[in-house]
């Protein structure tokens, strides 16, 4: 019996100095809370931004500070994808947030639905109404719909002057007025959308005077034929997994400095470029091209496997730095490359299987070609991890005579980026 309550008074013991440490963690707990109570509601409200605004609503319960602090936080930010409930619900949320919304101004609206949900335009134009009455400078609409038709954008958005980036992604009908005034446009993001005409295409870009980064994915059957991509202030141009079939594209834009072009299928790419300040290009296309005069003061250029074999015959007079994915069985046609960029100091080329490949011996062929690039100073090999059973071939590489006596070799994991050193 005595044991017994020993045991028992024993497990009471622990039991209190557990509800002490609670007690402890919420005062701690309660310290941090004040302290941030005690900083001014702006300073609160740009903590808050960083969070998704489904959190940021849930902050109103900490205490009667917090109550409507969320109203005022600048960033909005609704993801389907975060939330638990009917489509409905989740329509209904946003819009009785945006009418308890009190700032004056928003520098952040994002709207992201994920598939196997939908919305009608007649709430999405609402949303972006609400977005542009206060002064949105960078909207996100991603509207990633399985098997819905697209959805139009109110005509009000194309005028809004406080505009500073407008990314657009997927079921989005692009019908123009024929006015658009986006002045402080400076960020254009076009992914996967479809298109009136390519009338649309082209008003929407005229009505962005100051327009510098553009991002476009063109898909099949998007309503446009040669695209015709005309920006006198553009400076840096993506055209991902581009789909046009053999029709044209035409650049024009002389302040253009980096331009990252992808093409996947096989047809005929016929484009012309018109830009002299263009120094930078990450080319991955399938096709075979022409020179392209705009090409020849690159300083930077990344090309894939079979971008290397487009344009192994091309010349590069002012290109520093090379990058490209090879194998075993494309070192003709990075010779010929190399030949044609006779100012070249730095290569960086990835083998994803080392060595051997296709019956090629790497290292013989890496002797015969790229010590011969005379202004070489660095070459950087990125491949697997399988090179560390290759040491001789390696080591053949690393002792191979270099025309330039500064050369250095050097090799890389592609998992981690870190050099490996022999």
């Amino acid at each position: 019996m005595a044991d017994l309550v020993q045991r028992l008074s024993k497990k009471r013991s622990v039991e209190k100095e557990k509800e002490k440490e609670k007690e402890k963690d919420m005062e701690k707990g309660q310290k941090h809370i004040d302290q941030l109570s005690n900083l001014p509601d702006s300073i609160i409200c740009h903590i808050l931004s960083f969070l998704p605004t489904k959190l940021s609503v849930a902050t109103s319960t900490l205490s009667k500070r917090w109550k409507h602090l969320w109203t005022a936080v600048p960033v909005l930010s609704f993801s389907s994808a975060e939330f638990i409930g009917t489509l409905g619900s989740f329509v209904d949320s946003i819009g009785k947030f945006l009418t308890n919304f009190q700032a004056q101004n928003v520098y952040q609206f994002t709207i992201d639905f994920k598939p196997f949900l939908e919305v009608d335009e007649e709430h999405l134009g609402t949303w972006v109404a609400a977005a542009v009455e206060r002064n949105v400078q960078e909207l996100k609409l991603s509207l990633n719909f399985s098997h819905v038709p697209t959805v139009r954008l109110p005509g009000r958005l194309f005028a809004c002057r406080t505009l500073v980036s407008l990314k657009l992604i997927d079921n989005i009908f692009i019908d123009l007025p024929e006015n658009v005034c986006l002045q402080n446009l400076r960020t254009l993001q076009l992914e996967r959308l479809h298109y009136a005409n390519e009338g649309s295409f082209n008003i929407l870009l005229s009505g962005c005077p100051v327009l510098e980064d553009l991002v476009v994915e063109r898909i099949l059957d998007d309503g446009i034929l040669d695209m015709v991509i005309n920006v006198a202030s553009l400076k840096r141009l993506n055209l991902k997994n581009y789909e046009a079939n053999d029709h044209g594209l035409l650049i024009s834009a002389p302040l253009l400095e980096r331009i990252e072009l992808s093409q996947k299928n096989f047809n005929v790419l016929n484009f012309q470029i018109d830009s002299s300040s263009l120094v930078e290009a990450i080319i991955d296309i399938h096709v075979t091209c022409e020179p392209i005069e705009a090409f020849a003061n690159l300083e930077f250029l990344s090309l894939s496997e079979f971008a290397l074999f487009s344009m192994a015959f091309h010349e590069f007079h002012n290109l520093v730095c090379l990058e490209t994915t090879t194998s075993c069985a494309n070192w003709d046609d990075l010779e010929e490359l190399l030949h044609g960029s006779n100012n070249l100091k730095t290569l960086v080329y990835h083998i994803e299987v080392p060595i051997l490949h296709r019956g090629h011996n790497c290292d013989k062929s890496f002797s015969k070609t790229v010590p011969n690039a005379k202004f070489l100073e660095e070459v950087k090999i990125r491949t697997s991890s399988m090179l560390k059973k290759r040491r001789r071939h390696i080591r053949n590489m690393l002792n191979c005579p270099r025309a330039s006596t500064e050369c250095q070799i050097r090799f890389f994991l592609d998992s981690t980026g870190k050099e490996y050193r022999f």
